[in-house]
């Protein structure tokens, strides 16, 4: 990708760049499935793009994700013998990033890397009652890396709509779809 970045840049800078909004900020929700967890997740991002030329854009963002797994297969053997099963495992990531999009015509390609930090807390049911309770919430960091593709549909004023997919993850991998609104902060150039 950095490669191609780098040709990119250079046979790009003498290509009419009109019609390209320089500076923007975006707000995304998005939806999905972690494959480790095999659970569903949920969670959105902000973040800011500049626009090089009409083929490149480099970002910078952060995002939250939530994922809840229920009677995940993890137990404890109790003092006299027997099974408890876990009654939830609940998952909570963040990430900071920064990467690059290839352009091409309203399609993209993209690909961050970053760190991301996620806390997960199993939780077990006490015996005999509704509530439960957990033994603590067990923190992990890694490197964050998330690889996608969308298409950006313009609007008015230079604000876009985008639709996109991405695999993401550090300890473990997400694959997710959403739409991205983007508030375009210069005039087309």
């Amino acid at each position: 990708m950095l490669l191609i970045g780098f040709f990119g840049i250079k046979t790009s800078k003498a290509q009419d760049s009109t019609g390209v909004i320089k500076h923007s900020v975006h707000i995304s929700p998005f939806a999905g499935y972690n494959s480790t967890f095999k659970a569903p997740v949920f969670g959105g991002e902000i973040g800011y793009e500049y626009r090089l030329n009409k083929h490149w854009g480099f970002t910078a963002g952060i995002n939250l994700a939530y994922i809840q797994k229920n009677n995940p297969a993890i137990g404890y053997i109790n003092n006299n013998g027997s099974i408890t099963q876990a009654k939830n495992v609940k998952v909570l990531q963040n990430a900071m990033y920064a990467g690059a999009k290839y352009y091409i015509g309203r399609f993209y390609l993209s690909a961050e890397l970053g760190y991301q930090d996620e806390y997960q807390t199993t939780n077990f049911p006490y015996t005999g009652t509704g509530s439960s309770y957990n033994n603590g919430t067990y923190a992990t960091n890694g490197f964050y890396q998330a690889y996608g593709l969308g298409y950006q549909i313009p609007l008015k004023k230079g604000d876009n709509i985008e639709i996109f997919a991405k695999g993401s993850g550090a300890n473990n991998t997400s694959f997710t779809a959403g739409f991205r609104y983007s508030f375009g902060l210069s005039k087309r150039r």
